[in-house]
């Protein structure tokens, strides 16, 4: 019998090209920065979430790949993979 063990890691890669200096982003999360320019993403679904109202709760808006759905991605510039 094989046992599966489980890890909190996401299974799911979120590929994410920057929008302002064309760097690829891979990561299993929202990235919050790009590695390139260092320029500062928002989350996905920004404005259907509650506004954070410090920096914690800010930090907590990114979401892993495996709670993204198709459907909220930016066409053009996210996937998953």
């Amino acid at each position: 019998m094989k046992t599966e063990i489980r890890t909190n890691q996401s299974t799911k890669v979120l590929i994410r090209v920057c929008h302002s200096c064309g760097e690829v982003i891979e990561s299993p999360e929202e990235p919050r920065r790009c590695h390139g320019c260092k320029k500062s993403f928002l989350p996905l679904n920004y404005f259907q979430k509650v506004h954070a109202k410090n920096s914690e709760e800010y930090r907590q808006m990114f979401v892993k790949g495996d709670e993204l759905h198709e459907d909220e991605l930016i066409k053009g510039l996210l996937v998953i993979w």
